[in-house]
């Protein structure tokens, strides 16, 4: 599947995935001459990135680093192309100077140690090879008093089972705020002429096994929330959003509600019923 991202550094290149969940620094944790990596937080400690797909959060420590890629990269033995989440000057200058592609504004926990991945930095994405896109909606329902409805997966349901979550279900052959609305209906029983959109957000992507789940989240305001559960739910609860956090939540829920709650939300006003 293809992953849209931002471009740092132009061109394409591709290679098994070298994945660091710990931020790195170019000088002194990358062995210009082996291209090894010395950092015992990373999963990389003792590797090289020789021939790979860099995968990090962010880079740290001095602004002499990019001149570690860049040596790294003339000997051979540098990576072929960068993916971080947060790019600052000292990746993209990295990038720059090693002519190496490189992306951010991507999410790594997408990305799995040693699977090939091709970044295309020039059109901006990054193809996730042999994993399967699945588009789904979540719904998230707020009454008046700005709590938001959690739900608890029954035992019925495929996949995390005993979770909380929002009002979810997979994209048909409607139009993603269709699907929505057709979900809570089903859900917990609230028709359209009750709710008010307030907002749908970016995509929110969640990795499972050979899966990702491209998530179109929806906020809708509720009038008299009266909740008549179906099958998928056991329980649920009207709690402050913060409760997320404290909650075994189905993956990227707190994500959803940021991408909600934050500046890249864009408000539309709800069609007519």
């Amino acid at each position: 599947m293809r992953i849209p991202c931002r471009r740092v550094s132009e061109g394409r290149a591709q290679g098994p995935v070298a994945l660091s969940t710990a931020p790195l620094s170019f000088l002194g944790e990358i062995d210009p001459a082996t291209g090894k990596v010395d950092n015992s937080a990373s999963e990389l400690n003792g590797q090289s990135v020789r021939g790979q797909v860099l995968v990090f959060p962010m880079a740290r420590g001095s602004t002499v680093g990019p001149y570690v890629i860049y040596g790294a990269g003339k000997r051979g033995v540098g990576p072929v192309a960068m993916v971080v989440k947060e790019a600052d000057a000292i990746v993209a200058s990295a990038a720059v100077i090693a002519k190496i592609p490189c992306v951010d504004h991507i999410d790594i926990d997408l990305f799995r140690q040693g699977e090939q991945v091709e970044v295309d930095a020039t059109g901006g994405s990054v193809v996730l090879s042999d994993v399967k896109e699945t588009r789904v909606v979540t719904a998230i329902l707020q009454d008046s008093n700005r709590k938001i409805l959690l739900l608890k997966r029954s035992s019925k349901v495929g996949s995390y089972a005993g979770r909380w979550a929002g009002v979810s279900g997979y994209l048909e052959r409607v139009a993603p705020l269709e699907q929505a609305y057709k979900e809570v209906e089903e859900e917990v029983g609230i028709r359209r002429d009750r709710l008010t959109l307030v907002r749908e957000a970016t995509p929110v992507y969640a990795r499972h096994e050979k899966e990702v789940f491209v998530v179109q989240p929806f906020l809708f305001r509720v009038q008299g929330p009266k909740v008549q559960l179906d099958w998928e739910h056991t329980e649920y609860e009207w709690v402050d959003p913060g409760e997320i956090r404290r909650r075994e939540t189905v993956p990227k829920l707190l994500e959803v509600w940021h991408a909600l709650e934050g500046s890249e939300a864009r408000g539309k006003a709800a069609p007519a019923p």
